[in-house]
């Protein structure tokens, strides 16, 4: 019998097709309001000329979620932000150059702290308002389910220069709309929201409100807003009352501590 080192010294790695695997980066912030995605515009072909979500190849001495983190880097200027998988897309056809699979990570910056720019591949980077995302269930297979909202996304940047999801590159329609979806999702059993604070160490329930709704797409109710965050997370300590807001015209707003 051989051994183990026999048979890897002796494997064929061209018995198997390889396919090619990407990491996609959903760069999300919220300014003036409004939820915001990070968008380049394409210089080379495939979809030359298209908006996309930033991504790129992922190199052989890296896992998927380094490639992430060094993409969210290059392509935002910023290291330390929430970041989590989102949906590996596999669609046999959803790349016309060959076989790839992309990893989908969500991230949310605040926007302070933004700093992009068009990197490789690319003439322009822009953030987008992100609109008209429709709900669903989140256990519906993005890549198997007939979505009816393909016209409904729209996406609008900050020359007031709008696109239908349609318009963009690969399937990113269906990787933003499914992002949306998650954080949507996610927004009342999980800390996700707090990741686009700048500070999250002063802030008041004004600014966790107007995050929320930029999210959700809709306004809400600002009392019961306040009893469920109290309840959800003032209550489990984690977050804490700072005091006070100072230099502020009016009735100072109560400022709040984020515990991670």
């Amino acid at each position: 019998m051989h051994s183990e080192q026999q048979y890897l010294n002796n494997y064929d790695p061209s018995l198997f097709e390889h396919p090619s695997v990407t990491v996609d980066i959903l760069i999300f912030t919220v300014w003036d309001k409004k939820l915001r995605l990070l968008l380049i515009k394409r210089n080379i072909y495939p979809f030359y000329g298209k908006w996309a979500i930033p991504g790129g190849f992922l190199q052989m001495d890296e896992s998927a979620d380094e490639a992430a983190v060094r993409r969210i880097y290059e392509e935002a200027g910023v290291k330390n932000v929430h970041m989590e998988q989102l949906y590996t897309f596999s669609a046999v056809n959803r790349d016309p150059r060959t076989r790839v699979i992309s990893i989908a990570y969500l991230a949310t910056v605040p926007f302070e702290k933004l700093q992009y720019s068009a990197g490789e591949g690319a003439d322009e980077a822009a953030l987008f308002t992100v609109e008209g995302v429709t709900e669903t269930s989140l256990n519906d297979d993005p890549e198997k389910t007939v979505l009816p909202d393909s016209e409904n996304l729209i996406l609008t940047s900050p020359d007031g220069v709008s696109i239908k999801g349609t318009d963009l590159a690969f399937d990113h329609a269906e990787i933003v709309r499914t992002a949306v979806r998650r954080m949507r999702g996610k927004l009342n059993y999980t800390d996700l929201s707090f990741g686009f604070l700048n500070d999250p160490s002063a802030f008041s329930l004004t600014e966790l409100r107007n995050i929320h709704e930029a999210i959700l797409g809709h306004t809400l109710d600002i009392g019961n807003f306040r009893r469920t965050i109290k309840r959800e997370y003032e209550s489990t300590g984690r977050i804490v009352e700072k005091g006070l807001e100072k230099g502020s015209v009016g009735r100072p707003a109560v400022l709040y501590s984020y515990k991670s």
